[in-house]
């Protein structure tokens, strides 16, 4: 029986929900920085728009930390950290 984790889901579940979140997040990201893009345009188009340019650097920071979290590199590195061995749950 493989050991249970976080909320007594299996190592293997855990893996498949972040893959989906990861999968989910490399669809939002491009479609965010279009918005983001798309809205910076509105906004150049004159001062009743300003408030458009505000909204499309905040879509595009949020843009921006979804992609910072999804680094498999960096996810791949804190889940080794968690199986060594001195580290058992």
């Amino acid at each position: 029986m493989e050991p249970t984790w976080h909320d007594g889901l299996s190592r293997s579940a855990l893996v498949e929900l972040v893959e989906g979140l990861l999968t989910a997040m490399d669809r939002a990201v491009p479609k965010l920085d279009a918005v983001a893009h798309h809205l910076g345009l509105i906004a150049q188009q004159g001062e009743e728009f300003e408030v458009v340019g505000g909204v499309a650097d905040q879509v595009a920071d949020i843009g921006d930390e979804l992609y910072t979290t999804s680094d498999r590199e960096k996810l791949r590195e804190w889940g080794n950290q968690i199986d060594a061995p001195d580290k058992a749950h």
